[in-house]
């Protein structure tokens, strides 16, 4: 009924209302396709399709309105039956004898009733009508357009339900990549350069520039990063800057287990140009996906690569609905557009997707393309500081964001001044009141509410610290910084519920390494030592193409081991650390390992002159004279030593420091790191009295479990017993998220000693419960532990249970 109403309006309107009409339903139809896109996803044709719909049946519906104006509707019927009310009543016979006479002429059948005084003739069939030829009249009708225009649309709504099941159950054609099983999510890629004419090289560079910053931008894609593929090529005894052919960066990917590469061409065809863009199998070389986009010329090649991006996205399995979703550039301070993009995937990527490399890497190109960028510099700085990367190059990239805060503005200018002062100058009331003046404009910066917590967690206010986390997730839930520091937080409080509680409620963090790390931290500082292995391992199996994550995970998982008791896992998984370390030429980051591998051989071994053997070994592989004075790990190398005996090597490293190294570029963790040399050193010296103000004044800062045993060593030295026991005791009862890291060499010591203490204080019960969570904790222990661990289920009384 309705259509017909709508068929009958149709023919009372002009050609201008019904082209009117016309618009408004396309805009409406664009509008539904772009909630649908937002809301589930669209393949890229649905739209073009259904503009070429439109186009088509515009002149169909513009030729229907002129001729179907003013022609009466096809509803309802003319019949030849008089109707009741047709047939005039008596009065009205009266007033209008014609009126009958009308009404009976209408009716009146020859063959029935003979009109008067007319010859009476037989009743006979009239002949049909000729048939009549079929014109636009019939054929353009409301009912055939309007059925005709629905009936296409039906059809583009069947077809792309059926591409969409497709897609997602991975059939066919249509199905993507990561649906089929080829490619895992997240999955990292090697972009190859793009091949070209010798006359495009520069082209074909701008092109894997662009597609690069387009890609990064993908939940689903993953760009191996480019520090480890310069690496890879200086392994083969190539240029680590050397162009990376498809045929290189398959080799490549066979080298650091990578599955696949994207890779392409562009060449000129006429006067246009024609990109093709492959995703290749690195085993085998088959492709896996292959698609073009074609530019007019060289001003739309821009589009053309977004155009190629969104295509290969499309077709490894990112959910349609974000791609071709242009998310919002960052509103910061730079003239040139390519850093600017650079920057705003960068800082997704960081705060968002926990992708530090791909960031890290981005950063870097956003400064090359602008090396006034200070938002740029700053952000390289804290990521860096964040992976504890290199000191000089933290310290550079702050310096540079605070020289250039005059032309930047008062939003930015307050944000290079706090991360400033607060890393490089160790000034944090100076880093506060910058935040706080910046809040004070804008009470809604999320960097600025969460980095007032960190401060607040560099001065062991965790409870003032986690509103300003819960604060910072208000104003952006989907940031994953304030979640990493929100869980510190509560673990600090002792609060491990909470924390893992927080965990668990943010189910889109599942694949964040960085999310994974702190649940194998948590369980960690539970005791749940074997649930964090577990953890630690199935990081490590996830981030296999990461050379960062491999170590990292490694230099973990030898810190559990040890704490357990199990040296020779241990050892195994620091060398495999300093192996990854070597090949990523990270100097620095070597010797650190090689410094925890000796301490390791100091606290659980009891081994100081194998400790010191690995230490001149590292050494001699990485002279610290090829390294700039920020960059040598000078006072971690300095406390290993000392406690491994070498005092003169541990003192010579320490002065080394202190006459290298301004003051101003001490940042707080290198302060710290400065007291503790110190207190070891002054051990190894003889100096007991000094070694204890040193440990004390290294109690400090984020670690709040760090320097805690080393006192208690050096009250036990310095002939103090109860001072140590109540230092050992403090240890052992701190709650703090990242403890694991020097449970590794001071959990089983800390029972040890202080069941000792207890024993020669007269307090057995006491003794006992040490000795007997020292057997606990070393239950799996290697065999050359296992003495120690009879000689503690003896003294607990504990062997025959």
């Amino acid at each position: 009924m309705a259509f017909k109403k709508l068929i009958g309006e149709l023919h009372r309107r002009s050609i201008w209302q019904v082209l009117a009409a016309y618009a408004v339903f396309s805009w409406l139809l664009f509008e539904t396709f772009e909630m649908l896109r937002v809301a589930v996803g669209l393949p890229a044709w649905v739209e073009p399709t259904a503009s070429v719909i439109l186009v088509l049946l515009l002149p169909a519906f513009l030729a229907t309105a002129s001729i179907q104006k003013g022609r009466p509707a096809p509803w309802p019927r003319l019949t030849t039956e008089p109707k009741s009310e047709d047939v005039p009543d008596a009065e009205a016979l009266a007033a209008d004898p014609l009126a009958g006479a009308a009404a009976v002429q209408t009716t009146w059948d020859p063959a029935v009733s003979p009109r008067p005084g007319a010859r009476p003739v037989a009743a006979t069939t009239p002949p049909a009508p000729p048939p009549r030829r079929i014109g636009a009249t019939d054929l353009l009708t409301w009912r055939n357009t309007l059925l005709g225009g629905v009936g296409a649309f039906l059809l583009l709504a069947v077809f792309t339900a059926g591409y969409m099941v497709l897609r997602t159950l991975g059939i066919g054609p249509a199905g993507t990549l990561v649906a089929q099983g080829t490619l895992d999510e997240r999955e990292q890629l090697i972009l190859a350069d793009f091949a070209s004419p010798a006359d495009m090289s520069e082209l074909a560079r701008a092109i894997t520039d662009g597609l690069r910053v387009d890609l990064a931008q993908s939940p689903v894609v993953r760009l191996h990063d480019q520090r480890y593929v310069s690496a890879a090529l200086d392994r083969m005894e190539l240029e680590p800057d050397a162009t990376l052919d498809l045929q290189l960066a398959r080799e490549v990917a066979l080298r650091e287990a990578v599955r696949a590469v994207v890779g392409g061409e562009i060449r000129r065809v006429g006067s246009r140009y024609v990109l093709t863009g492959e995703v290749v199998a690195a085993e085998d070389g088959s492709v896996l996906v292959s698609r073009r986009a074609t530019a007019r010329d060289t001003d739309d090649l821009v589009g053309a690569v977004d155009e190629l991006s969104k295509a290969l996205r499309e077709r490894i399995g990112e959910p349609l609905r974000s791609i071709g979703r242009a998310d919002p550039l960052e509103r910061v301070t730079t003239a040139n557009l390519d850093a600017l993009r650079r920057y705003s995937s960068a800082v997704r990527a960081i705060d968002m997707e926990g992708a530090q490399d791909r960031g890290i890497a981005l950063l870097e190109e956003a400064v090359q393309l602008d090396a006034d960028f200070a938002m740029a510099w700053r952000k390289l700085g804290i990521a860096l500081s964040n992976r504890s990367e290199e000191r000089a190059r933290i310290v550079e990239a702050l310096t540079q964001a605070y020289e250039k805060r005059d032309r930047l503005t008062a939003r930015e200018r307050d944000l290079a001044t706090a991360a400033y002062h607060s890393t490089v100058a160790d000034d944090l009331p100076t880093a506060i009141a910058a935040y706080e003046n910046l809040l004070s404009r804008e009470p809604d910066e999320g960097a600025a509410v969460n980095n007032l917590g960190v401060l607040r967690l560099e001065q062991r206010q965790y409870e003032a610290a986690i509103p300003r986390f819960e604060r910072a997730l208000e104003i952006d839930s989907l940031s994953t910084i304030p979640f990493m520091n929100l869980i510190w937080a509560h673990a600090n409080t002792g609060d491990f519920e909470a924390a893992r509680r927080h965990i668990e409620a943010y189910p889109w963090l599942a694949h964040d390494p960085t999310a994974k790390e702190h649940l194998a931290q948590l369980r960690a500082a539970r005791g749940e030592y074997a649930e964090a292995m577990a953890a630690l391992q199935t990081l490590r199996d996830d981030e296999v193409a990461s050379p960062y994550w491999q170590a990292q995970t490694n230099i973990e998982l030898a810190g559990l081991a040890a704490v357990r008791g199990r040296v020779a896992e241990s050892e195994r998984l620091y060398r495999d650390a300093m192996a990854l370390n070597e090949r990523r030429r990270l100097s620095r980051q070597y010797l650190v390992t090689a410094a925890e591998l000796a301490q390791m051989h100091v606290w659980i071994r009891g081994a100081p002159a194998a400790a010191a053997e690995i230490l001149d070994a590292a050494v001699a592989q990485h002279p610290l004279d090829e390294l700039g004075p920020l960059d040598r790990p000078s006072l971690e190398l300095a406390e290993a030593y000392a406690l491994a005996g070498r005092a003169r090597r541990a003192r010579g490293l320490l002065d080394g420091f202190e006459a290298d190294v301004a003051p101003e570029l001490r940042g707080a963790p290198q302060r710290i790191r400065l007291d503790r040399a110190r207190g070891a050193v002054a051990l190894a010296e003889g100096n007991a009295t000094a070694a204890v103000e040193a440990f004390r004044a290294a109690d400090r800062g984020t670690c709040i479990a760090c320097s805690q045993p080393l006192l208690a060593h050096a009250y036990e030295i310095a002939g103090q017993p109860d001072s140590a026991i109540a230092a050992y005791e403090r240890y052992l009862s701190t709650p703090y998220l990242w403890r694991a890291r020097d449970d590794a060499w001071h959990l089983p010591r800390a029972h040890d000693r202080l069941a000792a203490l207890y024993e020669e204080g007269g307090d057995p019960s006491m003794a006992a419960e040490h000795f007997a969570q020292l057997a606990r904790l070393w239950d799996e222990a290697d065999e050359e532990l296992q003495a120690r661990v009879e000689r503690a289920r003896d003294r607990a009384g504990t062997r025959d249970r």
